[in-house]
């Protein structure tokens, strides 16, 4: 029974926690689904009632902030502020004279208006006198420095951001003094402390001792102060806000938008939204985990009927591992596992007729290779009997036919020694020399035959005897008509190509060049056509012959090659040109 289930059992055990885990996953879903509305009609009720309160307090904010706009407005245009910075002083005195009257003036509305820290003037009209009352009045060169300058080109008055005055955290509003004729006499800067309007939030916060967090933002939404938990920057714009607490235990929470003054940013813990839940999510928890644990003996039920027809493919699998392949599964009632049987029983057939096709292919090859041994007897003889015409060519004084022999002896050892598909490039030009040696003797004409190849080519692999039918083409067909002198070339180089690196064998000649219409597709030649057909075969289809008429006439034939160095790389090209059987239908 144990060997029965052995490997059953892991199917079947995960079979049952998949089933167990859709089932939970459609119980949790369910549930998370249910307290999620429950969750989010209770978030969204107490939302609105903590915004309620905060626009609440965001009016009297507002209030606050538009009695120091207005205790701004009520300087810049005070009759002798105008007055006084409208003209120059007469002298020394009259400077701090009036001076003093302006700060008096400043300060009395300061101590009437609650929470302001001080009220200061920047202007220009105390250039040239001895300061007077330094944190009171300053040049407008310093308001530049300060870097809020700039804004008043587009604003008569707006407020400053939270700053560091006099180690003191403050904000400020500035409002520009327009003389009568337009002109700029100075800039008014009521100073307020930041935990005055911070103050003016606590007033009306809850009795719960849970901390207040708030950002406070101006009508344009800039932001002008704030007090935020540990850990949480400052943001600029209102809507960065929201980006600035997620991932952390707040929610934010925006009064109403108010064009004409403040509004406010309340940062709230989540805690408080997820406190009316914790029932609902105990008697949630408690029913999914009934309904889970009843799900359990379900599960097995029904994947023990799905895996037992399972057994008897296993069974059969070990039988085709031992290696008798006549074994063959009954059919099923269950249709995906008829579709299986069916299929097996298809693949062991195939399997069968695979190997004995493999067994076959394997006795060929024996067979052709005891032919080669045999065949190898053939060359040693012709060899040993053009060396015996050489000598006794040499024995009648036929020094002609001793060198065409020994020429002939030496074409067929490089030709036909070598039981191999591919030589180096210096046996091949070798051979081809002794080819063109031959022609030499054969031919009415006198031939010229050159090479050219690069100094690190010679040791590198191609075909063989791919020169030779292309050297023939040339002398016999390029100069039947001809008499005067063959010129025959041969360029090896290597060139830097789509796809890395090739070897460019080019034959060029001088003789009368190609036929009309001629096409390589069609040419009849044995030899071209079987050129081109081992290339494709050796090296791969992307690579092959090119024959044109040369640019000055005569013949140009141009082979491109992959560029082999060593046995390792031709091993490599061998291997990935391969023809293997790969699946089981060959």
């Amino acid at each position: 029974m144990r060997k029965r289930f052995k490997y059953p059992t892991k199917l079947f055990t995960l079979m049952v926690l998949c089933f167990v885990g859709f089932n939970s996953l459609l119980l949790l879903i369910s549930g998370v689904v249910y307290y999620g509305t429950y969750s989010e009609i209770a978030y969204r009720e107490i939302r609105l009632a903590k915004k309620e309160l905060l626009d609440e307090t965001s009016q009297k904010l507002s209030n606050y902030v538009a009695g120091i706009q207005d205790t701004a407005r009520f300087l810049v245009t005070n009759t002798m502020v105008q007055q006084y910075l409208s003209v120059e002083p007469e002298s020394e005195y009259d400077f701090v004279f009036k001076s003093r009257q302006l700060y008096e003036e400043f300060q009395k509305l300061a101590t009437v208006k609650a929470g302001l820290h001080s009220i200061e003037l920047y202007t220009d009209w105390l250039i040239g006198y001895p300061t007077f009352q330094d944190q009171f009045m300053h040049p407008i060169k310093e308001a530049q420095a300060e870097g809020w300058l700039e804004r008043m080109d587009r604003s008569d008055g707006y407020w400053i951001a939270s700053h560091d005055h006099s180690s003191i955290g403050m904000i400020s509003y500035v409002h520009q003094i327009i003389g009568n004729r337009g002109e700029i006499l100075g800039i008014v800067k009521i100073n307020i402390p930041d935990k005055m309007l911070f103050e003016i939030l606590d007033k009306d916060g809850s009795a719960e001792n849970v901390p207040d967090y708030y950002v406070v933002l101006d009508s344009g939404g800039n932001y002008i102060a704030s007090v935020l938990p540990t850990g949480i920057t400052v943001p600029e714009r209102a809507d960065e806000m929201v980006n600035a607490v997620s991932g952390t235990k707040y929610s934010v929470i925006q009064s109403d938008a108010n064009s004409q003054y403040w509004m406010l940013l309340q940062l709230i813990s989540k805690d408080v939204f997820k406190q009316s839940g914790k029932e609902i999510r105990t008697l949630i928890v408690g029913l999914l985990s009934a309904l889970i644990l009843l799900s359990i003996p379900l599960a097995f039920w029904v994947s023990r009927r799905l895996t037992s027809p399972i057994y008897g493919i296993v069974e059969g699998m070990r039988s085709i591992e031992k290696g008798d392949f006549n074994v063959r599964m009954n059919a099923s009632s269950i249709q995906e596992y008829l579709y299986l049987t069916t299929h097996f029983n298809r693949m062991v057939h195939r399997l069968k007729e695979l190997i004995g096709r493999l067994n076959q292919e394997h006795r060929d090859r024996r067979e052709a290779e005891i032919q080669l041994l045999h065949a190898q007897i053939k060359p040693h003889f012709l060899y040993n009997t053009l060396d015996l015409i050489h000598w006794r060519a040499l024995d009648y004084n036929a020094h002609e036919i001793s060198l065409m022999v020994q020429q002939l002896s030496k074409l067929f050892r490089i030709g036909l020694s070598n039981d191999k598909w591919y030589v180096t490039v210096r046996d091949e030009l070798a051979h081809a020399r002794c080819y063109m040696a031959i022609q030499e003797y054969r031919q009415n004409f006198s031939t010229e035959y050159a090479e050219n190849v690069e100094s690190d080519l010679f040791d590198a692999i191609i075909p063989k005897i791919i020169l030779q039918p292309f050297l023939e083409n040339a002398v016999i067909h390029g100069f039947q008509n001809r008499h005067d002198n063959a010129v025959v070339h041969v360029d090896i180089e290597q060139r830097d190509e789509i796809g890395g690196k090739q070897l460019i064998v080019t034959i060029a000649d001088n003789g009368c060049g190609l036929p009309d219409g001629f096409d390589i597709q069609t040419a009849s030649g044995i030899g071209i056509r079987n050129v081109i057909d081992r290339i494709h075969l050796y090296c791969g289809p992307k690579y092959g012959v090119h024959i044109a008429s040369g640019a000055h006439g005569g013949t140009q034939v141009i082979m491109n090659l992959p560029l082999i160095r060593n046995e390792e790389e031709m091993e490599q090209l061998t291997r990935s040109l391969s023809h293997e059987f790969d699946s089981l239908g060959g």
